[in-house]
C-alpha cells in the first residue's frame, strides 16, 4: 500500500498520525520476532510522547530484577531525599522506538529503528536532543534506523545528526528536505572505524522499501518497511 500523507489533507483526521505510527511500531516489532532468531534477539517497543516524563518500570524491572533476602523483596529506603544542588532546564524528546536486545548478553542493546515524530522537528533544542540520542547509539556501536514521514515539518534530523557528527558533502540529503529512512551500521574496524549508511528517500503515493537493520555484531537483516506499514493501516480500518 503506497505511502499516504498523515499530516494534511483527509487523513490528518481518518488517519492520524499519532494511531498510525503507534500501530505501525507494533507491526515492526512484531514482525522482527517472527524472524529474529528467538533463541537470541527479541525485539521490543519504547514509546514517550509529551513534555511528561515517566520510568518505564517494565523494562527497568526486566533489566535490573530486585534484590532479596529471605524471601523479601529489596526497597530503596522512602526518607532519603536529599534535595538537588542545582537544578537545570532538559529537554526530553518524543520516544517512538523498537529496540532489539541480545537474549543472551544481558539484553544488551544490539539495534534501534527511531520513528520520528513531529515533536522532534519542532524546536532546535528538541531537535538537539533527537540526534544527541542517535549519535550516542552509534558511537556505542548499536545498529539504528531512523524513519521520518513527518511532512508537517521540513527539519532534516539525518542532516543534523550528520553535521552533529563532522559529516559534510555526500552523505547529507539535498534540499528541499526529503521524507526517508536511513540506516547506519557503526564498524569498529581499526585503524579507521566507520559507519556504513544507506538512505533511502520516500515520496507519498508510492510503496516504502525494505532497508538493511544492523544488529550489533550480527550483520544485517531486512526490514519491510511496505509490509509493516500496510499492517498498521489495516488494524487502523483503512
Amino acid at each position: 500500500m503506497p505511502l499516504q500523507d498523515h499530516f494534511h489533507g483527509p487523513n490528518v483526521e481518518e488517519l492520524p498520525w499519532e494511531s498510525v505510527n503507534t500501530l505501525w511500531v507494533a507491526a515492526v516489532v512484531a514482525h522482527l520476532n517472527q524472524v529474529l532468531p528467538q533463541d537470541r534477539f527479541r525485539a521490543f517497543a519504547k514509546r514517550h510522547l509529551g513534555p511528561q516524563v515517566e520510568a518505564d518500570v517494565a523494562e527497568f524491572e526486566s533489566l535490573h530484577p530486585p534484590a532479596q533476602a529471605n524471601g523479601a523483596v529489596a526497597t530503596l529506603p522512602q526518607t532519603y531525599s536529599p534535595p538537588a544542588v542545582h537544578t537545570i532546564p532538559a529537554v526530553f524528546p518524543d520516544i517512538l522506538e523498537v529496540r532489539v536486545a541480545d537474549s543472551n548478553d544481558r539484553r544488551r542493546l544490539v539495534a534501534v529503528i527511531e520513528f520520528v515524530s513531529p515533536g522532534n522537528k519542532k524546536e532546535a533544542d528538541e531537535r538537539t536532543s533527537f540526534v544527541a540520542k542517535c549519535c550516542t547509539y552509534l558511537r556505542q556501536g548499536i545498529g539504528l534506523v531512523v524513519v521520518d514521514v513527518v511532512t508537517s515539518r521540513t527539519a532534516n534530523l539525518h542532516n543534523e545528526l550528520m553535521r552533529l557528527m563532522g559529516v559534510q558533502g555526500s552523505p547529507l540529503f539535498p534540499e528541499p528536505t526529503p521524507i526517508y529512512a536511513v540506516s547506519y551500521r557503526p564498524v569498529h574496524s581499526p585503524p579507521q572505524n566507520t559507519i556504513d549508511l544507506w538512505p533511502e528517500t520516500f515520496e507519498v503515493g508510492r510503496a516504502l522499501p525494505t532497508v538493511p537493520l544492523p544488529l550489533m555484531g550480527a550483520g544485517l537483516l531486512p526490514l519491510d518497511l511496505e509490509a509493516t506499514y500496510e499492517t498498521a493501516l489495516e488494524q487502523s480500518g483503512a
